[in-house]
């Protein structure tokens, strides 16, 4: 990330200096997509003959249609108006950061929530789940279903000996689903 100091107020120390690249640097390890920095430092005079120092902090973003945050602080001095000026920019970041990863996302009724167990690297293949299958009738199975109420039931028709699925329809009645293998 590249950082941009500007120094309008005349004797901005390397304390300074340093403090914004080390703490803007932060912004990059929130969203990696943080291009450049441009803090801009500048003294505001009052009638009373106080100075504030004021800290403009501008974030560029990688990408095309990407929007420039910024954020302006004032303080006493220049280390404290830089600290306001970052926490601003940063919750601007992850503000950021959270629009656009939720907008990725595909809302579907079937996705089940990823569950974090310390696994980082999934497999591609889908979760086998293995059955025994026990010869019942079509009857015993609609009892079956009845009883734990699932949306359906896999079993073993005694007659024929081939798998076959009681699945309950929306308006509550049972059907039968015969799969055909060809």
């Amino acid at each position: 990330m590249k950082v941009v100091l500007h120094d309008r107020t005349g004797g901005l120390g390397q304390e300074v200096r340093e403090n914004a690249e080390r703490k803007l640097a932060r912004l990059a390890r929130h969203f990696g997509k943080v291009a450049d920095a441009e803090v801009d430092f500048s003294e505001e005079r009052k009638r009373s003959g106080l100075a504030t120092i004021v800290c403009r902090i501008n974030i560029h973003m990688d990408g095309r249609r990407t929007p420039v945050l910024s954020a302006h602080e004032r303080g006493a001095d220049a280390l404290s108006a830089l600290d306001l000026a970052l926490d601003k920019i940063d919750r601007q970041v992850v503000k950021y950061k959270e629009k656009i990863t939720h907008r990725k996302k595909p809302l579907s009724p079937v996705r089940v929530p990823q569950q974090d167990d310390g696994e980082e690297s999934r497999s591609p293949e889908p979760e086998r789940i293995r059955l025994k299958l026990r010869p019942m009738t079509v009857s015993e199975a609609v009892a079956e279903l009845e009883v734990d109420g699932q949306p359906f039931y896999v079993f073993l028709d005694e007659n024929s000996g081939a798998i076959q699925i009681v699945a309950r329809r929306s308006d509550g009645s049972v059907a039968v689903i015969e799969p055909i293998v060809t």
